[in-house]
């Protein structure tokens, strides 16, 4: 009874089993830290598909335009009243302002001025003007707005002005004020500003033109009263213009070769200089123009000039213009700088080239050594990259498929087919290429540059080992190695 008792009284423990929910839920938290800190730690490649493309190379300038330009002055003190419009063509009988000399003629006229209104035509041409300035507008020219007001401004003072020419002469009788009325001086453009290059030619051309911020520009169209004396309009009196700007070296030589090619030279050795054209966009309107072209030096810089015979009156209001030298565009494929890389490769004097006969594969005749000692010519099916006027392009890392050897090594000796000369493989030069990655993995693809700026370059098509529209490039070349896999 007792022992019964003992043996009741033993205790056993009890083990818990595993929770497979717990267990399954910590690897899949170990396995989100490892994957949140590869992500973070590992090195992220990026792809890029080839485009076919272009990149126009950027030729803008700004130039000081040069006019006959003839400014008139007031021939008595008075409040000056305008009648043309700036811009405006006017002939000898044509009225430009007039002068009050008492204002009441001005301030009847101001007073006048508040019930007029602009017709239709009028705001159909304001809208015509904001239209231009909005096609136009940039935010890297935010100045450009400042240009605008002040041209929005004298278009609503000239259409006001051309509805107040009625009633001055009402003005006139009603107040008995005494104004007399200006014609023009001679035939020509109305302007309403000067900036001192009125009398500017290319015999005082200097670099302290081009400093736009020392420019001063004076409006002459004010409410005071102008003196005896004093700048009232200029007329622009010659429809031919000159456009100059400061060239940099490389435009300098552009211009320089057109008018070397554009010169004759006549029997006695006399070279003559033909007029040399070429071709510009102006930023202002993107009109398209094709002026001659000569090149100055003053003071050790070069200076383009550019020469028009119309579109004068299109660009009167302006002294500084901003203009594009269209060049031609270079096309090809279209890739980021980013993607350009190096890689040497072995560099063989073509002569050495030939083919295997049977299946006319290219390669070289490579001299090897047998077991013997004897020496004997074994052809080496190498793949020539790039090949140039002197020299093939070859691998040195290219290996036989089935023995895994290099097919060629620093030190082997090629054959020519047509002599008994040979050549020492060692010479290394590299080419510029990018990492291809149609098959998972990196491959190099040669590449010729035909044009690059900071951001892209513009490639050759159908080169051998070469790119296509398409394919698909390591984005940032310094993240992998050849023949690295590259992982989605």
């Amino acid at each position: 009874m007792a022992d019964t008792r003992k043996k009741n009284k033993k205790i056993i423990k009890y083990r818990r089993p595993i929770n497979i929910g717990v267990v399954f839920f910590g690897f899949i938290a170990v396995y989100l830290i490892v994957c949140v800190y590869m992500f973070f730690t590992s090195t992220h490649i990026s792809g890029y598909e080839v485009i076919a493309g272009n990149l126009a190379t950027d030729y803008h300038y700004t130039g000081i335009a040069l006019r006959t330009e003839q400014i008139f002055q007031s021939e008595k003190p008075g409040y000056v009243s305008y009648y043309a419009r700036e811009g405006e063509k006017v002939s000898v009988n044509s009225a430009v302002y007039t002068v009050d000399e008492s204002g009441k003629m001005a301030r009847a006229v101001k007073e006048s001025a508040q019930g007029l209104t602009l017709s239709e035509e009028d705001y159909g041409q304001l809208r015509g003007e904001i239209m231009t300035y909005m096609s136009n507008l940039s935010d890297m020219n935010f100045s450009e707005v400042y240009d605008f007001k002040i041209a929005m401004d004298a278009s609503v003072l000239d259409l006001m002005n051309q509805n107040m020419i009625a009633e001055l002469d009402s003005a006139a009788e009603t107040e008995g004020a005494i104004f007399t009325r200006y014609n023009a001086g001679t035939t020509g453009v109305v302007e309403y500003y000067i900036d001192g290059f009125e009398g500017a030619g290319l015999d005082s051309l200097s670099s302290a033109w081009f400093d736009q911020e020392a420019y001063v520009r004076t409006n002459l169209r004010t409410e005071e009263l102008v003196g005896q004396g004093e700048p009232v309009y200029k007329l622009v009196t010659e429809e031919l213009w000159k456009l100059v700007f400061p060239l940099d070296a490389d435009m300098e030589t552009y211009l320089l070769d057109k008018l070397k090619e554009n010169q004759t030279t006549k029997e006695d050795g006399t070279v003559i200089q033909n007029t040399t054209y070429i071709e510009i966009r102006m930023d202002k309107d993107k009109e398209i123009l094709w002026p001659s072209v000569t090149v100055e030096y003053r003071e050790g810089n070069a200076y383009g000039v550019l020469e028009f015979v119309n579109s004068m009156i299109r660009y009167a209001n302006d002294r500084f213009l901003t203009f594009e030298i269209l060049r031609d565009e270079t096309t090809g494929l279209k890739i980021p700088k980013s993607a350009v890389t190096e890689k040497e490769f072995f560099v063989i004097d073509k002569n050495y080239v030939t083919n295997s006969g049977a299946d006319s594969n290219m390669g070289f005749m490579k001299q090897t050594v047998g077991e013997d000692g004897s020496t004997e010519a074994k052809f080496v099916n190498s793949t020539i990259y790039y090949q140039d006027d002197q020299y093939a392009y070859v691998d040195p890392r290219e290996e036989n498929f089935s023995t895994s050897e290099k097919l060629l090594n620093s030190g082997d000796l090629l054959l020519r087919t047509d002599s008994a000369e040979v050549y020492q493989v060692g010479q290394m030069e590299k080419l510029k290429g990018v990492y291809n990655i149609n098959k998972g993995y990196t491959i190099f693809r040669q590449i010729q540059i035909l044009y690059e700026n900071e951001e892209y370059c513009i490639v050759k098509e159908g080169t051998s080992y070469g790119l296509s529209v398409y394919d698909h490039i390591v984005l940032n070349a310094d993240t992998v190695n050849e023949d690295e896999v590259i992982y989605d």
